[in-house]
């Protein structure tokens, strides 16, 4: 399997954002504390995870910019509803080809993340070259 764990870890990310919509204040996510306390006799046992909004943002847009199949594949996998068989059955696949997109998604994200770097990196070096110049 060609799954990268930073790769997991800012689906992961993307998918909180996109299930809360961003309702909550600087990436958590909205709750009302009313409903989520009913039955509980400790509060606050566990934590909520913030989420990272830019990090999502960018994501987003990542995923937008994969092939439909994938796109859909992805959005299936982490932000879908029902059991596996259930999403393989809407997207017409077998287990296999399921986990393959889910893979070749994870390269091509990769990939497009690696590129944004390099060209981030372009730009920063850019910078501090007109930076030298313009010092006397």
């Amino acid at each position: 399997m060609a799954r990268i764990e930073w790769i997991e870890t800012r689906l992961l990310n993307w998918a909180r954002w996109r299930l809360t919509k961003g309702g909550g204040v600087l990436g958590f996510a909205a709750v009302n504390l009313e409903k989520a306390m009913i039955g509980v006799r400790e509060p606050y046992a566990d934590a909520p995870i913030p989420t990272n909004a830019i990090e999502a943002g960018e994501t987003d847009d990542a995923i937008a910019r994969l092939p439909s199949s994938l796109k859909v594949t992805v959005e299936s996998h982490y932000i879908g509803r029902g059991s596996l068989e259930q999403r393989m059955r809407k997207l017409c696949c077998c287990k296999s080809t399921y986990y393959a997109r889910i893979d070749q998604a994870h390269l091509a994200l990769s990939a497009h993340f690696a590129a944004k770097e390099d060209l981030r990196k372009a730009e920063r070096m850019r910078v501090d070259g007109l930076n030298a110049l313009a010092r006397p």
